[in-house]
Order: structure tokens, then sequence, then C-alpha cells
């Protein structure tokens, strides 16, 4: 019996974050990256400045400790900003810097996709290089998290063994991004997203998974921007190459 409550709470702690680091890596799957093969559709050059911050601060994970009493289910976290945080479910903290790593990451995308005859990311000094300034606003990155213990207190790690849930994680990202002519200050194109990525976790799967949605996320963000970029774009005929 001691074994069995000595290991239940070395996962206890595991499932508190007691693992490893976590980096923001883009893009989650290359290969699915919007793309146009037969060349650049446009003539211009877009650059991509930092995000500007606007998220809340906010971060509480000292409710994550509540799955050791005796009837309650879970205990959970949610963080604003997950990468001043130092307790997730299957990781202990989160590379991150979203203002600079999601304005590269739009960047990569941008320039992949062939629309543009070139895209890059700078924090702002060569400006005068582009035609077209990309922007964006970081409104939430918010992570939440959740750990199960079915009511069982330490002794509910037993049944992760068997391959039952051991928590969830959540992760959201909320963009507002804009296209605007870099010498007129032309306001050509802009979108707001909100989108999330859910993945239960487990034992045997999407261990260390938490916050590795933000990274699909900002795929499926940019892929759907770089479509409606391209559309909007026909419609007002601007810049055909």
């Amino acid at each position: 019996m001691k074994k069995i409550l000595t290991s239940a709470l070395v996962l206890v702690f595991i499932f508190s974050g007691c693992g490893t680091t976590a980096k923001f890596i883009y893009p989650d799957d290359n290969s699915k990256l919007m793309r146009f093969p037969e060349g650049p559709a446009y003539s211009q050059k877009v650059v991509v400045t930092p995000f500007e911050e606007l998220r809340n601060s906010k971060n509480q994970s000292g409710t994550y400790f509540l799955y050791l009493i005796p009837l309650m289910p879970f205990g959970w976290g949610e963080y604003e900003r997950p990468d001043a945080a130092r307790m997730f479910n299957t990781v202990n903290e989160f590379t991150f810097t979203p203002s600079e790593d999601l304005a590269k990451a739009a960047a990569y995308s941008l320039r992949r996709s062939n629309l543009f005859e070139d895209a890059f990311f700078s924090f702002g000094g060569d400006k005068d290089k582009a035609d077209w300034i990309l922007e964006g606003e970081i409104l939430s990155t918010r992570y939440r998290g959740s750990i199960w213990s079915y009511g069982l207190s330490i002794y509910g790690p037993m049944l992760w063994f068997i391959g039952l849930p051991a928590g969830r994680s959540h992760n959201d990202l909320s963009l507002a991004l804009r296209v605007k002519d870099v010498q007129t200050k032309d306001l050509l194109w802009e979108k707001t997203y909100n989108v999330t990525n859910v993945v239960t976790q487990g034992l045997y799967y999407s261990f260390g998974h938490d916050v590795k949605g933000y990274s699909r996320l900002m795929q499926d963000v940019m892929n759907d921007a770089i479509g409606d970029m391209n559309r909007e774009f026909q419609k007002k005929g601007l810049g055909k190459g």
C-alpha cells in the first residue's frame, strides 16, 4: 500500500507541472501551410512588425491542488499569460514571447504562401523596404488546464494507469490582424480571430501537449488570413503583379 501511495503522489506532482519546458515552435506542420504554387500573385513586399500586447495579466494556479481534496473530482489552473506561468498539467513552463513569436510566425506563413513578392519580420527599422505592413494585436492567449482525480484525492492517479484521462488542456488564441499601405497608411484588410484547441491528456497520450495547440492555432489563423487577404485584394484590384 505504501508503494501505491508513493506512486500516486509522484503522478500527482508530475501532472501538477513538474515536467519539462515547452517551447512555441512554428509551424505545427509545414505541409499544411497555405501555398500558391504558381508564383507570387502580388508584386508587393510585406513587413510584419511585433504584435501589440493587449492581454490581461491574471494567472491562477493554486486551484490546481483542489483535486487533492476527497470527493473533489478535479483541480484547475487558468492563465491569461501562460508564458508567465510555472505550472501546467504535464509541463513546468512555456517558453513563449507572443508579441515577437506570433509576428515571426505570421511572416513565415506569408513568405511560405508565395502570395507576395516577399514577406519578412522586422522590429521596425526597415519598414521602408516594404510596400505593405501586417500589424497584429494579441487579445488573448488564455490557457485553461484541469487535472482529474475522480474524487479519489491522491488515489485518483491509479485510474490513469489503466488509461483513464488524467486531465484536459484548453489553448485559446484571439488576434486582430490588419494590412496597411506603408506609405499612405490606408487600411487594406483586417480580421479578428478567436480560436480554441482542446486536448485530453493521459499517461499514454498527449502527455506534454499542454500548450502545443498555440502553434496549430496560429497556423490555422494564418491559413485563413492568407486566403481571405487574397479574396479581398482581388475584389479591390490591389497590387496585382
